[in-house]
């Protein structure tokens, strides 16, 4: 599926955004983790975690290597987190031009491969969402946002309250800041069909149109209505964005290609 570009009169970033499920992942997928990916992996106590990472690590390198041409095997990719030595930070793609984003909400997992511009992106299922986790989810919110919740129907409010989430989630991805920044200081504003960004703390060079944000369907034949996605870019000034394209990422899994990369790399 591909989305509507935005307006700008300058270059055109585009992005595509890889759904996949942790049911996707097969032996052959691990071999393409290094071995702190696969330290990490092991980690987890649950068969369930383990595949995801193993979905979510071999899917970042996969997308990457079809944008770039290249193997799977020969995309380098640094976890480095801002606040200890541990590899465990946002992705990034070394020695290319591309920006990544990893998102994943109970079977569903999302990679979103960006070419110029900074990508974010979060998934969510709305059918996760206990009362709990929803009043978990209300501390993202300011008083306007709160007020607004309030007013939105019942029938309405989960989805309101997770596609507000999903795109201020999106947007600290993308700063890379994530939760240093609290998130009720981050306030957005809805006009017609379009959100855009009203304020970031101590970042006011992300206003004035410079932070895009978008609702990003699941691809075609990818059936999960539960699940909801939003991207937010952060663009140069002048830029916008070209196509935004959702992908099922079975096609990357199961492709001939594909195939040929992890035999490679097992033999």
């Amino acid at each position: 599926m591909t989305h509507p570009a935005t307006g700008g009169n300058g270059g055109g970033a585009s992005c595509e955004v890889w759904w996949a499920r942790t049911a996707y992942c097969r032996p052959g997928l691990a071999a393409l983790l290094t071995r702190s990916e696969t330290v990490r992996r092991d980690l987890y106590a649950r068969a369930d975690d383990r595949d995801r990472f193993t979905v979510s690590a071999a899917l970042v390198r996969l997308a990457a290597a079809r944008q770039l041409g290249l193997g799977a095997r020969d995309i380098g990719v640094v976890r480095d987190c801002p606040d200890c030595p541990l590899p465990h930070g946002r992705p990034r793609i070394e020695g290319a031009r591309l920006d990544v984003s990893v998102s994943y909400a109970g079977s569903v997992v999302v990679v979103a491969v960006s070419h110029g511009a900074r990508v974010g992106v979060d998934v969510e299922t709305v059918g996760l969402l206990t009362s709990r986790h929803a009043a978990v989810l209300q501390r993202a919110l300011g008083a306007d946002e709160l007020s607004t919740l309030e007013k939105t129907p019942e029938d309405a409010r989960a989805t309101w309250l997770l596609r507000r989430w999903t795109y201020k989630e999106a947007v600290v991805k993308a700063t890379g800041d994530g939760l240093r920044v609290p998130l009720p200081g981050i306030q957005l504003c809805e006009t017609s069909a379009m959100t855009r960004l009203a304020s970031y703390p101590g970042r006011p060079e992300l206003l004035d149109g410079r932070t895009v944000l978008m609702p990003v369907d699941a691809p075609p034949g990818f059936t999960d209505p539960e699940s909801m996605a939003s991207a937010a870019f952060l663009m140069d000034r002048g830029m916008s964005i070209h196509r935004v394209r959702s992908r099922d990422a079975w096609e990357l899994f199961d492709s001939e290609r594909s195939s040929e990369l992890v035999d490679r790399v097992q033999g």
